[in-house]
């Protein structure tokens, strides 16, 4: 998914990050640690694009999609909680918009050979989220993340920091990315939503990359480790 080839970033007259050389594969489950500044979030915010390196280069495999939980995430939105969850849903309900339209034209022309291919095209993305069942995947995943049915309907605005940063990770477990990239995600969660995470995460399709300082997250949750020490990492 990533290659990392020799990536530094530096702030002033001081290297964070040095010739880090790295990859990212489908299905990996990836844990980084390291001492508090050998640049843990700073590796994530160069691999989101968030930080250009100084040094090296990044290469990303083709429509490639990736989902950033931020340490300390903020949702800044006028919307409610579920209306925010339904966002995330938002490339299949336009494709069901457009699956409407074509419909209409298809009874007029059932042989038509691109209304027949662009119908295929809009259900495969309708499919891939399994948009007809988004409902029951947003509740699942809204309990699991400790918000009840009495939630739903308050504004994001309203929430604590914690509350916005969990509702912002269950929005990310719903887009279903290719790559997570999680910063300190076990913040703000109690036992029982922290063992539904760790549960969710390891049947989750695509790979993981998070930094932790939560062993037990780590290794319920991680096959692989970078750590970060002097500028470097070792994986």
């Amino acid at each position: 998914l990533i290659t990392l080839q020799k990536i530094g970033k530096g702030f002033g007259a001081d290297w964070i990050l040095r010739n880090v050389t790295a990859g990212i594969d489908r299905q990996d489950r990836i844990g980084i640690i390291g001492e508090n500044g050998t640049g843990k979030t700073t590796l994530l915010r160069v691999i989101t694009g968030e930080l250009l390196p100084d040094e090296g280069e990044i290469s990303y495999s083709r429509n490639l999609t990736w989902g950033y939980l931020e340490q300390n995430a903020s949702m800044e939105t006028s919307r409610s909680a579920w209306e925010e969850m339904e966002d995330a849903y938002a490339p299949s309900l336009e494709a069901m918009r457009k699956l409407e339209e074509i419909n209409r034209a298809l009874a007029l022309h059932p042989e038509d050979a691109d209304l027949i291919q662009r119908h295929a095209e809009q259900t495969a993305i309708i499919d891939a989220q399994d948009a007809y069942n988004r409902e029951v995947q947003i509740r699942k995943v809204l309990s699991g993340m400790a918000f009840g049915p009495d939630s739903y309907d308050k504004l994001v605005r309203v929430l604590s920091g914690g509350e916005r940063t969990r509702l912002q990770l269950a929005k990310l477990l719903l887009q279903n990315p290719d790559l997570l990239i999680l910063d300190e995600p076990t913040n703000h969660l109690d036992f029982e939503t922290l063992e539904w995470l760790e549960n969710y995460l390891k049947g989750y399709s695509g790979a993981i990359l998070t930094v932790s300082h939560d062993r037990y997250f780590l290794d319920a949750v991680v096959n692989r480790i970078w750590e970060l020490e002097e500028t470097s990492i070792s994986c």
